[in-house]
């Protein structure tokens, strides 16, 4: 998926020949499978196609148990939004699922594509027993958590950081996992999220979140209670303190009106370091009494995958009803995309 590996339009037999002519390692390292999902630029992937890529997954790995490992080769752009997808809906998996891709396509002469599937296909044969029900990203010279990753670069061949966690192995003449794999909280036995959802129909659509800078002159017409009726939760990005203009008018009519229309809103920062507590200024105890509720040391992109999929899971509930649900289980991880409160 995504055009920086180069594999648009080509077919699976005709991909995989391509592949170990350009990577003639990969024979060393494992024998494989290939399957082509897309062909598509990843700026144009939506939910659907995390559903899809979650179901041929389960299929392979959890009901045909034939993998010791999985690899999906995604185009950088929204990697981050497909990696924190997986890692709820599969959750936890019985292999690891390792996500990879490039910057520069695997024909050109300087390019990190050939390098990054190796790591990849290691990363998904090798890994140790702390990591092998997770889903992972490996690319340049670091594994990650799948739902702890942010892009950071457009040209860098480091396009991806951990802002919030620390990585789990770094990449050289070989793969050096990190000690912080010995912490990693056990994931919770059981169904994998996917198995839960139904699916949307007519009458019950998909959800709608909105993502939301805040800067000053806060604009009225988003606390006009219509627009907010016909929303299913607000991702707030706050000032990096954790603070917003909470003594501004219409901002005050927001918060107001989102808690008595039952309308969720989720507050957090894009700063590197996580902000503990959001009461810790006396505007972020104003966003607790008006009951938003706090990202902590969620990445943005992840935090927006866990609102939308948490909706689609808990449809049936009014919104009453899920307003209520969150306040009570919003903080509690999923799978590794947050530290357990």
């Amino acid at each position: 998926m995504g055009p920086t590996l180069e594999v648009q339009n080509i077919g699976a037999k005709e991909l995989k020949d391509w592949l170990y002519a350009q990577v003639p390692e990969m024979n060393e390292i494992a024998k494989t499978d290939v399957h082509v999902l897309y062909n598509l630029d990843s700026c144009h992937f939506q939910a659907e196609h995390w559903f899809e890529l979650a179901s041929h997954l389960y299929e392979n790995i959890f009901l045909k148990k034939i993998y010791d490992g999985a690899i999906v080769l995604h185009g950088t752009d929204t990697l981050s939004y497909s990696a924190a997808a997986i890692s709820y809906l599969l959750s936890p998996s019985p292999v690891p699922i390792v996500f990879t891709g490039a910057q520069k396509p695997l024909s050109t002469l300087r390019n990190d594509a050939r390098s990054n599937l190796i790591s990849a296909l290691e990363v998904a044969t090798q890994a140790p027993k702390e990591l092998k029900n997770r889903t992972l990203v490996a690319f340049h010279d670091h594994v990650y958590l799948g739902s702890r990753i942010r892009k950071k670069s457009a040209r860098n061949f480091s396009a991806f950081d951990s802002p919030r966690f620390p990585t789990l192995a770094t990449i050289g003449s070989e793969i050096r996992y990190h000690e912080i794999i010995r912490h990693l909280p056990k994931l919770k036995a059981g169904k994998p999220l996917l198995t839960q959802f139904k699916g949307a129909s007519d009458s019950m659509p998909l959800p709608q979140i909105l993502p939301m800078n805040l800067t000053p002159q806060f604009p009225s017409s988003l606390a006009q209670v219509p627009f907010l009726e016909t929303l299913d939760g607000v991702l707030l990005h706050l000032y990096a303190s954790g603070t917003a203009p909470t003594e501004f008018a219409p901002f005050q009519a927001f918060l107001e009106h989102a808690r008595e229309l039952k309308t969720p809103i989720f507050a957090i920062t894009e700063r590197e370091d996580e902000i503990k507590n959001l009461g810790t200024y006396p505007s972020g105890k104003t966003l607790q009494k008006e009951k938003v509720l706090w990202c902590a040391d969620l990445t943005p992109e992840a935090a927006f995958v866990k609102t939308w999929l948490l909706r689609e899971l808990q449809l049936k509930l009014t919104k009453t009803k899920y307003y209520d649900w969150l306040q009570k289980n919003w903080s509690k991880p999923v799978s590794d995309e947050c530290t357990k409160s």
